[in-house]
């Protein structure tokens, strides 16, 4: 299990720079964080179910609305919708706004269960048919994660094996700041290297359906 103080260290390994004479724990506390943000972003592997209800009459959902667990900070994607409707489940149907907007938003007055969501904007979605009734909903989420801060942090929020690739995307971001681009292109190389990896070893079963996008 990876730590903040292990992840300074292997990032300073790969920058050879063990005594700290170059980079001080604060810059590479940003980059580390932010190359767990970028793992999360790419991957898909830390997620949330979360619960929240329409309103009556309101075609619009807002994701800020919904609470995030303890390990997360903000809501980066939503995979899938699904509404509570008696003792059922009904996955809601993923479309492009284009073809959402054409389709179900033609008549003003479509108003009933919702069967389909599509995104507006980072903050929010829209539902079709126009809800008729307040409905318990269920939101798949990809989140990022808090940011690690103290030394005997432990991280666990991004799982392994996600872990291996954030001490080069980490280094990728100092050489990027420091302006050694031929030496971040390298770290951001490695980094693509170890997501490959990872993706080798994963159980990664991500079949499209009729309701949701693969992630």
């Amino acid at each position: 299990m990876a730590t903040y103080s292990g992840y300074i260290a292997e990032v300073r390994r790969l920058l050879h720079d063990a005594a700290g004479n170059f980079w001080s724990d604060t810059e590479l506390t940003d980059y580390i964080n932010g190359a767990r943000h970028r793992v999360v972003r790419d991957t898909g592997c830390l997620r949330a179910i979360l619960t929240g209800n329409t309103t009556t009459s309101v075609e619009t959902f807002q994701i800020t609305s919904l609470t995030l667990p303890t390990y997360a900070e903000q809501i980066l994607d939503v995979l899938n919708v699904n509404l509570y409707w008696g003792n059922t489940r009904i996955p809601l149907r993923y479309m492009s706004w284009t073809q959402f907007n054409a389709e179900l938003r033609f008549w003003q007055n479509y108003v009933g269960r919702p069967i389909a969501y599509s995104m507006y904007g980072p903050n929010g979605f829209y539902i079709s048919p126009v809800p008729d009734q307040n409905y318990a909903m269920e939101v798949d989420t990809v989140v990022r994660p808090v940011d690690l801060v103290a030394l005997n942090d432990i991280e666990t929020d991004v799982p392994q094996p996600w872990q291996n690739p954030i001490p080069f995307y980490a280094a990728y971001m100092a050489k990027f700041k420091e302006q050694s681009y031929g030496e971040a292109e390298l770290f951001k190389n490695q980094y693509q290297m170890q997501m490959q990896n990872v993706l080798n070893q994963t159980y990664t079963r991500r079949m499209p359906d009729p309701y949701s996008r693969p992630y």
